[in-house]
């Protein structure tokens, strides 16, 4: 199976809707929300449209789940999620990480609630925003707290792509850029700081593509790199899901409350109509 997942339904509602086209008219099956975001009706709404739903654990904007007063190290004075990813990596190795780890125990907890209240015994679909539950504190936090609540997981994305079908084109080799291929390489090192958890957890996952050419990812490219993936999956009886973040916005639209302002390029981003398009023109 072939998964084409939109990230960031929640952001705001003109980013749903337009994910919500890409169901409609093109290739999209899989749908990751944010917990904490613009998600009335959302699983009314996608359901109906087929799509595969998936938790976006979020740790690093908008609101929390939790009362401020757990998670004082998370946010800031007006109580909204203050740190990026790499924040989130130096406080997991900090003096505070102790109290880093119960805090963002707290708020995964509260965000399973979210998934539990709204598809109740449904299996689990799990992934992250910016890919924070790949920080090896939070992985392992993650699964505890998943074994905690007893909470039955069918996917949990591993965001590690395999470097083989990139090897193998390279007339894409001068269209990666390099802080793509950064986040590339240390995604695929914390996957195998965390494949012996992983391992142990017998979670299952497939390969995934989305983060040498993330904001950026065109037909062209998915056409080219597909075929090796499938490949790759039809080896070792695995899926593969492609990540796109095809929910932009336009001018005089707004973020919903509490986004963070220095996030807001991404979200109005050419690369985010682009891979909308991409996403209708695949079909």
């Amino acid at each position: 199976m072939v998964y084409f997942c939109a990230d960031d339904y929640g952001i705001a509602k003109q980013c749903n809707n337009r994910i919500e086209k890409c169901l409609d008219d093109g290739v999209l099956n899989k749908v990751s929300v944010l917990p904490n975001g613009e998600t009335e009706n959302f699983k009314l709404r996608l359901e109906e449209k087929g799509a595969k739903i998936s938790l976006h654990l979020n740790l690093v904007e908008g609101y929390p789940l939790s009362s401020p007063q757990d998670v004082p190290l998370l946010i800031t004075p007006q109580g909204t999620f203050k740190h990026s990813f790499v924040g989130l990596l130096f406080l997991s190795l900090s003096k505070n990480r102790r109290d880093f780890e119960k805090q963002i125990y707290k708020e995964i907890q509260k965000q399973l609630e979210f998934w539990k209240t709204n598809l109740g015994d449904a299996p689990l679909w799990l992934d992250s925003h910016q890919h924070v539950h790949m920080i090896p504190l939070v992985f392992r936090t993650l699964l505890k707290a998943l074994e905690d609540e007893k909470i039955k997981v069918e996917y949990l994305r591993i965001p590690s792509e395999p470097i083989l079908p990139y090897l193998l084109t390279p007339s894409l080799y001068l269209k990666l850029r390099p802080i793509n291929l950064i986040k590339q390489w240390l995604l695929n090192f914390l996957a195998l700081v965390n494949r012996k958890a992983l391992k142990k957890s017998k979670i299952p996952y497939a390969y995934f593509m989305g983060v040498a050419f993330s904001g950026f990812l065109t037909k062209e490219k998915i056409e080219k790199l597909l075929p090796k993936y499938l490949k790759l999956a039809q080896m070792h009886n695995k899926d593969v899901e492609i990540t796109l973040h095809p929910g932009f916005l336009e001018a005089g639209e707004s973020l919903s409350i509490g986004c963070r302002a220095d996030f807001e390029k991404f979200y109005f981003s050419s690369g985010r109509k682009q891979e909308f398009d991409t996403l209708l023109n695949l079909k």
